[in-house]
């Protein structure tokens, strides 16, 4: 009899240790993407991504404030997900506004090389 009463409370502590844990894991609030998330989006805006990639900055942004209004809502899971999606997002604005602002630093870099070119030839049209 003491064996079973041994057992049945080795049981129990297991099955509430469990509990706990599980419990304590879902509950938690993920503050961890939140952040992340927001300085991605920051960062996209910095490289100019309303400019060069509006929409997947305004993607990123809404992801953002979804993943807030499911944090207030304590939807943890939910707010989780969707700050993953505002920081992906948001690197892809960022990715894409860089990309654009390097195209436009090389045609002006191009325009000056052929500009300085034709004043070389103009000075010596020998060539």
């Amino acid at each position: 009899m003491k064996t079973i009463a041994i057992i049945r409370r080795a049981i129990l502590m297991s099955v509430c240790g469990t509990m706990t844990v599980v419990g304590g894991c879902a509950g938690t609030p993920p503050m961890d993407t939140i952040s992340p998330a927001e300085i991605a989006v920051n960062r996209a805006i910095e490289a100019k991504a309303g400019e060069y990639a509006p929409l997947e900055l305004r993607r990123a942004q809404e992801h953002l404030d979804a993943a807030k209004q499911a944090m207030n809502d304590e939807e943890y899971e939910q707010a989780h997900r969707l700050a993953e999606a505002a920081q992906e997002d948001a690197r892809l604005a960022e990715v894409k506004a860089q990309s654009e602002t390097a195209r436009e630093q090389a045609r002006e870099i191009q325009s000056t090389i052929e500009t300085l070119r034709q004043e070389a030839e103009q000075r010596d049209p020998v060539r």
